[in-house]
């Protein structure tokens, strides 16, 4: 109950900043907060409206979504939460599209020496005082971390360590401030926190599922042409090349 209040009263705060004028509402994995921060501008000039960004886990805006939010865009780091939005028939057909893949890794103090092994990778873990990750329930990353330790073999050696963050950018902030000794992100993550260093990169074959960020929009969409055209701006050759910037690579 209470993170169900949480989610709805998150949601509310971004709203109120919408209905100062009519806005293209667009909910995205906190992953992806820098570089769509940095397209707003001239995603605004391309769609011809203003465009108010909601950012946070994945499976946080789903359930938003789930309850009635009115957003127009969802733009998901998982393929899980925009598969049950769209089994529940709250996708407009057609317009779903995966745009980006990322990958995880493993992120912690440049005091930290970087893992070549699977057997470096689990003493760095058996070291570790805190283990941080994003909660499995609303955070993709967390999912694929958890994926990853299983896969690994290295579940018993985390098990009682894991901090679990309600984002990415707070696993980040864990390990930064000293509350957390490693933690696994999105490489795009860690790729903007210049004071840690990534101490090993999960492989793909670690993964069950593909990290892959798909995009569509919502059949309740108010302004349906506006977020057809928003996708349509950030598969632009402009747009793609600030995606490769920050670190996602184009499938």
């Amino acid at each position: 109950m209470k993170k169900r209040f949480l989610a709805l009263a998150s949601f509310l705060v971004f709203l109120a900043a919408s209905l100062t004028a009519q806005a293209l509402l667009v909910s995205a994995a906190a992953s992806l907060t820098d570089v769509l921060t940095g397209l707003k501008a001239d995603a605004e000039k391309a769609i011809g409206m203003p465009i108010q960004l909601n950012f946070g886990g994945s499976g946080t805006l789903r359930k938003q979504i789930e309850e009635g939010a009115p957003v127009d865009v969802f733009f998901s780091a998982a393929a899980e939460d925009m598969d049950r939005l769209d089994a529940a028939k709250l996708l407009l057909a057609g317009s779903r599209s995966d745009l980006l893949s990322n990958s995880i890794v493993l992120v912690g103090p440049a005091s930290l020496k970087p893992a070549a092994t699977k057997d470096e990778v689990a003493a760095l873990l058996s070291g570790a005082r805190t283990v941080a990750i994003g909660n499995p329930d609303s955070v993709p990353a967390g999912r694929y971390a958890t994926q990853a330790f299983a896969s690994s073999g290295f579940d018993a050696i985390v098990k009682g360590k894991l901090a679990l963050g309600g984002t990415v950018r707070e696993v980040l902030q864990f390990v930064q401030s000293g509350a957390a000794s490693v933690g696994v992100v999105f490489s795009t993550d860690a790729l903007a926190a210049k004071d840690l260093v990534v101490l090993y990169r999960f492989p793909a074959s670690s993964l069950k599922t593909p990290v892959i960020y798909p995009v569509s929009t919502l059949a309740a969409s108010r302004n349906a042409k506006a977020a057809e055209a928003f996708i349509a701006f950030l598969k632009t050759p402009a747009a793609r090349a600030a995606f490769e910037k920050a670190g996602f690579a184009l499938p």
